[in-house]
């Protein structure tokens, strides 16, 4: 949540809902109050060349609470430790073995050419450390 002075500087408040249900406030400046107040220095709200200067805060749904919430708890932080090995198969099996793109159309197709790429990545690595123990 952002600091704003003690002083009453500000000319207006906005309030506005964006996109996918985001609310936030808005908060209009003054240019030539802004030049004055004392905490100029540590004010993030910025040197534009407009007449008035803002600052928007973000407030937080019901909705992004709970996320935010769940992130916190030790279950999330687990699940994002073993993350980056779920991310480097994916990677593989877009880069490598095509998964990118496609073959044909539809949604059982897709599934299809997903099950068929998993099961040929499969395939080569099994080869490959069965080469290793054989060695």
């Amino acid at each position: 949540m952002a600091i704003l002075p003690i002083y009453n500087i500000h000319r207006r408040i906005q309030s506005k809902s964006g996109l996918i249900s985001r609310h936030y406030l808005r908060y209009v400046f003054s240019k030539v109050k802004c030049r004055k107040c004392p905490l100029k220095e540590s004010c993030r709200v910025g040197n534009g060349k407009s007449k008035e200067r803002s600052y928007s805060i973000t407030q937080a749904s019901e909705k992004n609470l709970e996320r935010l919430r769940f992130e916190e708890s030790e279950y999330f932080r687990e699940r994002m430790k073993i993350r980056h090995r779920i991310e480097e198969k994916n990677g593989e099996l877009k880069e490598a073995y095509g998964l990118r793109r496609a073959d044909s159309r539809g949604l059982f197709a897709m599934k299809l050419q997903m099950y068929f790429t998993g099961f040929v990545a499969n395939v080569k690595r099994i080869s490959k450390l069965t080469e290793l123990v054989t060695q």
